[in-house]
C-alpha cells in the first residue's frame, strides 16, 4: 500500500506574506513622514513667540543649566531636553534643533506604539494607530489649530497625547494571548517607561495615566501582576535616572516648579473643559449608539454582556480623561487625539458582537469621527511645512533675523496671528530690533532678561543665560500677581533687561507685561536705569 499524498500548504503562504507586510508598510509609512519632516526643515513659523520658549529652554540646558534649579520650568523638562540634544547635533544651533528633537521622539513614540497595538489588536488596527501617532509627534501646528497656523508651539502638548494614546491601549485592551512571566515583564516596562515620559513630558497626562492604570486594574484588562509592577517601577525610575544623567534633572526642583505653576493657574480651566467636551460629545453619543446596538444583537444572540459592558465602561473612561486632560492644555477644541482609542477598544469585540459589514461600518465611522478631523489637519500642516521649504531656505530679507541662530526662523510676511506684541509678520522686525540694541550695550559675557513671555535674545546673541525666574512669563499660568519669583530670583543675575513696547492695535499677551511691571517695577527702578528706547523696546541697565 501507499500512503496518499498529501496537499502542500499553499493557503498558509498569503497569511505568512500578510503578517510581514503589515510591519514593514508600517515602517515604510513612519519613515516616509519622517522624511519629510526633515526634508521640509523648519517650518514657516506663522505664530512664533512660543517657540522662543523652545529654544530658550534647549539652550539653556545645552550652556548647562538645570531646568528647576536654575531656572522655573512651569511644564515639564522633557521637550526642551530633547532640543538641546538636537542643538548638540549641529555645529551652530538653530530652529533645526526642533525638527531633529520631533525625530528623536518619534523613534521612542513609534516602536511603542506599534509594540502595545500589535500584542493587542489585529495588524491592520495595530498599523494604523502607529501611523497616526507619527503624524501627531510631525504635524506643524498646535492642537486646535487650523492647519495653516505652522508653529512648533506647544509641542508637549501632542508629545503627551501620543503616550496617553498608547497608555490607554495598553491598560484597557487585554493582551492577546496568556501572560506569561516574560509577557509581564515587557509590559510592565513599557508601561513604566510611558509613564516616566509622561512624568517629564507634562503633569496632566501623566496624572491621567496614573488612573487610567487603576481603572485597567478594576476593569480587569490590565492583568495584575508582581512582575508586571516590578518592571514598570524599574522602568520608571530607569527614566528619572537618565533625566538626572543627561539634563542634571533633581526631582525635588521638578516637584517645586509643578506646586508654583499650580498654584498660578487662573480660573480659565473650566471654560476649556466645557469647550472640549461641548466639541467631542459627538463621539461619546456616536460611540453609545454604536456599542448599543451590538448589546442589543448580543442580548438576542444570548451573547454575554460583560464584553461591551466593560468597552462601554472603558469608553467613557477615555472621553472623560480626555477633556479633563484637555482642560489644563490651550484650547484644543475637538482635537483630543486618545478619542482614537474609543473605536479601537470595540476591536477585540466585533467578531462575535456584529456581522463583519456591520461591525466594520460602525468601527469606520467611529475611526472617522474620532482621528479623521485630526488626522486631516496635521496632514494639511505637515503639507504646508512641506509647500514652505523654500520660503525658509530663501527668505525675503523683511523676514530674516539677523542672527546665526536664528536663520532659519521664517516668519511669513503675510502671517496675520496675533502673537505676543505683534501681529505675526512684524516680529522679525522686532526682534532684529531688540538685537541690535544689545549689540550697541551688551558684552559676550553679558546676561539678559525679558518683561515678555519670552526670551530671544540670549539665543540670539550666543550670551550665557542668566539664572532665575521661570522660562517663559505668562500671567495666570506661570504666575501671578500673588505667586512669583522674588525680585532678586528673578533678575538678581541679570545685567541687562528688555521691556518690549506695547502697539495699539497689535499683538496680544500685553497683561503679562503690565503684570510684570506692577510687580517688578519697584525693584528695576531701584537697580537698574533705562540706557536706550526704540520703537519696539525699552533696555534698562543695571546700575547696582
Amino acid at each position: 500500500m501507499t500512503k496518499p499524498a498529501t496537499a502542500p500548504p499553499v493557503a498558509a503562504a498569503p497569511a505568512v506574506r500578510g503578517h510581514r507586510l503589515w510591519p514593514a508598510g508600517t515602517l515604510a509609512a513612519v519613515l516616509g513622514l519622517a522624511g519629510l519632516w526633515w526634508w521640509s526643515g523648519p517650518a514657516p513659523m506663522s505664530a512664533p513667540w512660543d517657540v522662543f520658549i523652545l529654544l530658550d529652554g534647549g539652550y539653556r540646558i545645552t550652556e548647562g543649566q538645570v531646568p528647576g534649579t536654575d531656572f522655573g520650568n512651569p511644564i515639564g523638562p522633557l521637550v526642551y531636553g530633547l532640543v538641546s540634544v538636537g542643538m548638540r547635533m549641529q555645529a551652530v544651533p538653530s530652529l533645526t534643533a526642533v525638527v531633529y528633537a520631533g525625530l528623536l521622539f518619534l523613534a521612542i513614540a513609534a516602536p511603542l506604539a506599534w509594540f502595545v497595538a500589535r500584542r493587542r489588536l489585529p495588524a491592520a488596527a495595530a498599523a494604523g494607530f502607529t501611523v497616526f501617532t507619527a503624524l501627531l509627534v510631525l504635524a506643524a501646528r498646535p492642537l486646535g489649530y487650523s492647519p495653516w497656523i505652522t508653529t512648533y508651539a506647544m509641542l508637549y502638548n501632542r508629545y503627551g497625547w501620543v503616550l496617553y494614546s498608547t497608555l490607554l491601549l495598553l491598560v484597557l485592551i487585554r493582551s492577546r494571548g496568556p501572560l506569561t512571566a516574560r509577557r509581564a515583564v515587557t509590559d510592565g516596562l513599557v508601561l513604566g517607561l510611558l509613564l516616566g515620559l509622561m512624568f517629564f513630558g507634562k503633569a496632566n497626562f501623566f496624572a491621567a495615566g496614573v488612573v487610567a492604570v487603576v481603572a485597567g486594574l478594576v476593569l480587569g484588562t490590565l492583568r495584575r501582576s508582581v512582575r508586571l509592577g516590578v518592571a514598570a517601577l524599574a522602568a520608571f525610575l530607569g527614566v528619572v535616572a537618565v533625566m538626572r544623567l543627561a539634563f542634571g534633572i533633581r526631582l525635588t526642583g521638578y516637584l517645586a516648579d509643578l506646586v508654583h505653576a499650580g498654584a498660578s493657574q487662573g480660573g480659565q480651566r473650566l471654560g476649556m473643559l466645557v469647550t472640549s467636551a461641548a466639541y467631542t460629545a459627538p463621539v461619546l453619543l456616536l460611540a453609545a449608539a454604536v456599542v448599543g446596538v451590538l448589546a442589543v444583537r448580543a442580548r438576542r444572540r444570548q451573547l454575554p454582556a460583560r464584553p461591551l459592558a466593560e468597552v462601554a465602561v472603558a469608553a467613557g473612561f477615555v472621553w472623560v480623561s480626555s477633556v479633563l486632560v484637555a482642560s489644563a492644555n490651550t484650547a484644543e477644541h475637538g482635537d483630543l487625539p486618545a478619542l482614537v482609542v474609543i473605536p479601537l477598544l470595540l476591536v477585540p469585540v466585533l467578531p462575535t458582537a456584529a456581522p463583519r459589514a456591520l461591525g466594520a461600518a460602525g468601527l469606520a465611522v467611529l475611526v472617522a469621527a474620532a482621528a479623521g478631523p485630526i488626522a486631516g489637519k496635521d496632514a494639511l500642516s505637515l503639507a504646508r511645512a512641506v509647500g514652505g521649504h523654500e520660503s525658509v531656505a530663501s527668505p525675503p530679507v523683511s523676514q530674516r533675523i539677523d542672527s546665526p541662530g536664528l536663520r532659519d526662523f521664517v516668519v511669513p510676511a503675510d502671517a496675520r496671528w496675533q502673537t505676543a506684541y505683534r501681529t505675526a509678520g512684524a516680529v522679525p522686525a522686532m526682534i532684529d530690533d531688540g538685537i541690535a540694541v544689545l549689540r550697541r550695550h551688551a558684552g559676550p559675557a553679558d546676561t539678559v532678561s525679558t518683561l515678555a513671555l519670552a526670551n530671544p535674545f540670549s539665543f540670539a546673541l550666543s550670551l550665557p543665560p542668566a539664572t532665575g525666574g521661570p522660562l517663559w512669563w505668562d500671567v495666570g499660568i506661570s504666575f501671578d500677581t500673588s505667586t512669583h519669583p522674588t525680585p532678586e530670583e528673578a533678575f538678581g543675575t541679570t545685567k541687562w533687561v528688555m521691556i518690549p513696547r506695547i502697539v495699539d492695535g497689535q499683538g496680544c499677551c500685553t497683561e503679562t507685561v503690565t503684570a510684570l511691571r506692577q510687580i517688578y517695577g519697584p525693584y528695576l527702578a531701584q537697580h537698574f536705569t533705562e540706557v536706550e528706547t526704540t520703537a519696539d523696546w525699552v533696555l534698562l541697565g543695571r546700575t547696582r
